[in-house]
């Protein structure tokens, strides 16, 4: 009998590992600029970091940037103590949370954190974001609450606390600090944040008008699996990256 030789997995090559980095470029800053469409990370006031698969650093933008006003060149890639290691200058030292995420949880490749309005105001009452819409599900089952009070990057025993409390969860309600979203895909995440912050308002309205009724345990899942799936948070990015790259003609050049 004849045997088959074993093919050999493909490895991947500096121009490989290049075109993934130019593209988690181009999209971590169309990603800044979808969610400043919806006000999120305006001024100071959020997150969003990304890396490659099995990379022990991630990419952020520089202190001092806005949301609104991320370009690729302003990008820096940092390790998980928040040393930049391409480029000068410094990130957000905040930043240092992230960096225990991505030691802890190799499924996490990015992550997003803001102080926005609906999040913000939802998370002060103890509240996390419940399945009573389908865009809501997306997090089900997903989120915890969290009390937190802005320490966790500076104390280890408070971040090693923080990460134990996540678990295998990727969405964190951070009581009197906003929220926190982790994913796998950059464009998925990005959707997916910029609609929790929806949500959480919508939830707040349904809330002041009345006793929140939500889906049953089995269409929240079939609500969040639909959203999950490529085909439903690609048709977000699709459309809300046209938009970005209408009212900024010029960003990439």
């Amino acid at each position: 009998m004849t045997q088959r030789r074993a093919i050999a997995p493909m490895r991947s090559t500096k121009a490989d590992e290049a075109k993934a980095l130019k593209e988690l470029k181009r999209n971590m800053v169309l990603g800044y600029r979808i969610m400043a469409r919806y006000g999120i990370g305006i001024g100071l006031l959020g997150h969003f970091t990304a890396r490659l698969p099995g990379k022990n650093t991630f990419w952020s933008y520089q202190w001092g940037d806005s949301f609104d006003t991320v370009v690729e060149k302003n990008l820096r890639e940092c390790d998980f103590d928040c040393n930049v290691i391409t480029g000068d200058g410094k990130v957000n030292d905040s930043l240092k949370i992230e960096g225990f995420l991505y030691a802890a949880r190799p499924d996490i490749l990015c992550a997003t954190h803001h102080h926005s309005d609906n999040c913000l105001a939802l998370g002060s009452i103890g509240e996390i974001v419940r399945p009573f819409e389908r865009s809501a599900a997306r997090v089900y089952d997903d989120m915890v609450l969290l009390e937190d009070f802005d320490n966790a990057h500076r104390d280890p025993k408070a971040a090693k606390a923080f990460v134990k409390a996540v678990g295998k969860r990727n969405a964190v309600m951070m009581q009197h600090h906003g929220i926190m979203l982790m994913g796998s895909s950059i464009q998925e995440l990005v959707v997916r944040t910029k609609e929790v912050e929806i949500s959480a308002g919508v939830q707040l309205k349904a809330m002041a008008a009345g006793k929140l009724k939500v889906l049953s345990r089995e269409e929240a899942i079939r609500a969040r699996d639909f959203k999950r799936a490529e085909s439903s948070y690609m048709g977000v990015w699709n459309y809300e990256m046209g938009k970005v790259l209408e009212e900024n003609p010029g960003l990439f050049k």
